[in-house]
C-alpha cells in the first residue's frame, strides 16, 4: 500500500504525463531528467513557494518551541495551580483535524463579520485586513499553526521534564546554582534528545504546509501565501501535469530528508 505509490511516482517524475484536450496521453513520455531541470531552472513560482514554506517554518516551529518550553517549564512547578485542567484543555486544538481548523480561523478571520476584527474594533485598534494584505495574510497563517501545534511541543516537553532524574537538580541546588544555570546546564542538554526529536517532527510537518492555504487563504493574496504543497497540488490536479507534480514533489521529499538526516547526525554526536 505504501511501496507502490512511491514507487510509482517516482517513475513518473522522469516523464511527460499531461491531461490534454484529448484526454490523458496513452502512456507515459520518458524524458529523464526533463521534469527536474524544469523545476530547478525555471520555474520560479515553485520556488518563491518553497521559500514561503521555509520562512512559515522558521518561524511558527521557533515560537511554538518557545511557547511550549515555556508553559512545560510553568506547569512541571507543583506550585502551580490548576495543571490537569490546563492540560486537558490545551490538548483541544491539537484534536482538531487542521482542515477544520482552516475553515474556523478563516471565519474568525474574515474581515467583516470576523470576530477577531471586531474585538480589535471594539478596543480602538481598527480592522485588520487579514485575507487581503499579504503579510498580514502569512501572519494568519503562521499564528493559526502555532494555535494548534503548540500544544504538541508543550505536551511532549512536559512529559520529557517529569520524567528527568532529581539528583542533578538536588546537587545544584546544593551548589548555590540560579533557575537559570538549572535550565541552561543541567534541564535542556537532558532534554537535547526530545528536543531534537519534536522538532524535527514539527519541522517535517510544517513543511508540508497544505491544509491552512486550503481552508484559509488558497496561496493569496496573489501567491503571497502559496506554499510548494499547496502549488504541487494545483500542477497535479488543477493543470493536470501528472509527472511535473510528481517531480516537484520529489524535489521537496529531497529537502526533508536531508534536513531530517542533519538532525539526526548532531543527536548522534551529541549522545
Amino acid at each position: 500500500m505504501t511501496i507502490f505509490p512511491l514507487i510509482w511516482s517516482l517513475a513518473l517524475a522522469f516523464c511527460s504525463w499531461k491531461l490534454a484536450k484529448g484526454g490523458i496521453e496513452s502512456h507515459p513520455e520518458f524524458i529523464g531528467l526533463g521534469n527536474f531541470l524544469e523545476a530547478i531552472n525555471s520555474d520560479k513560482r515553485y520556488w518563491s513557494a518553497m521559500g514561503y514554506t521555509w520562512l512559515y517554518t522558521a518561524i511558527a516551529v521557533t515560537i511554538e518551541f518557545l511557547l511550549g518550553l515555556g508553559l512545560a517549564i510553568l506547569l512541571s512547578f507543583k506550585e502551580f495551580k490548576g495543571r490537569k485542567l490546563f492540560r486537558i484543555a490545551y490538548l483541544v486544538p491539537m484534536a482538531c483535524p487542521p482542515l477544520g481548523v482552516a475553515f474556523m480561523w478563516r471565519l474568525l478571520l474574515h474581515e467583516d463579520v470576523g470576530v477577531l476584527n471586531k474585538i480589535l474594533m471594539a478596543i480602538g485598534l481598527g480592522r485588520m485586513r487579514w485575507m487581503t494584505d499579504p503579510w498580514t495574510a502569512r501572519f494568519a497563517l503562521i499564528m493559526v499553526d502555532i494555535w494548534q501545534w503548540t500544544p504538541f511541543m508543550f505536551l511532549a516537553l512536559l512529559a520529557a521534564l517529569q520524567a528527568l532524574p532529581v539528583e542533578p537538580y538536588e546537587a545544584a541546588l546544593i551548589d548555590g546554582a540560579s533557575r537559570w544555570q538549572i535550565l541552561r546546564y543541567i534541564t535542556l542538554p537532558m532534554l537535547k534528545p526530545v528536543i531534537t526529536t519534536i522538532l524535527l517532527l514539527r519541522t517535517i510537518d510544517c513543511l508540508k504546509l497544505f491544509d491552512y492555504v486550503y481552508g484559509i487563504t488558497r496561496g493569496g493574496p496573489g501567491l503571497s501565501t502559496e506554499s510548494a504543497s499547496y502549488y504541487i497540488y494545483l500542477v497535479g490536479l488543477s493543470y493536470f501535469d501528472f509527472g511535473y507534480a510528481s517531480a516537484l514533489s520529489y524535489i521537496l521529499l529531497i529537502m526533508m530528508l536531508a534536513l531530517s538526516m542533519v538532525l539526526i547526525l548532531r543527536l548522534r554526536r551529541g549522545l
